[in-house]
């Protein structure tokens, strides 16, 4: 139950501050800057919401939750969930700590340089090794995701521009 209202809470932060703060105003032409980050956290909100009012339910009508809805859910039957829940706080502010610099310094240095830099480090900490396949697979993504943000859907990419 923790879990859910630790997902809404930062929902709404970043409903209330993140998105809002470090969004590009509105260049009056397709698609805002915000909209597809306001849908998936909205989406991410509603779905944490549903499965807490779930949980609160289940808990005010005294009906006993099974051991595959609980937070810590031990593997019944086979199912494979033996560790979803226990955080591993190293490994978390390893994935954290990128992502909120990068939300950071998009600001400050160009969309491009933080991206690039961004996923190489993010490959790097989820276990890739290959540098070929770090630097090909950030170029490829940072470039396709440019094209289709800036020419696609007509959204100018935040931060400065040099292109």
């Amino acid at each position: 139950m923790i879990a859910y209202v630790t997902i809404a809470g930062f929902c709404i932060l970043m409903l209330s501050w993140a998105i809002p703060m470090y969004t590009p105003a509105y260049p009056g032409y397709g698609a805002s800057p915000a909209l597809v980050p306001n849908v998936a956290v909205s989406v991410m909100l509603f779905m944490a919401c549903l499965s807490f009012i779930r949980i609160g339910l289940a808990v005010l009508m005294k009906k006993p939750i099974s051991a595959e809805e609980g937070e810590f859910p031990e593997d019944v039957e086979g199912s494979g969930f033996t560790q979803v829940g226990r955080v591993k706080l190293p490994h978390l502010a390893s994935i954290l700590i990128p992502s909120v610099l990068l939300v950071v310094l998009i600001e400050y240095v160009a969309y491009v340089f933080v991206s690039l830099v961004f996923l190489m480090i993010f490959q790097y900490v989820i276990g890739s090794r290959s540098w070929i396949q770090m630097i090909t697979v950030s170029v490829i993504l940072t470039a396709v995701l440019y094209i289709v943000m800036r020419y696609g859907f007509g959204v100018p990419v935040p931060g400065p521009q040099i292109f």
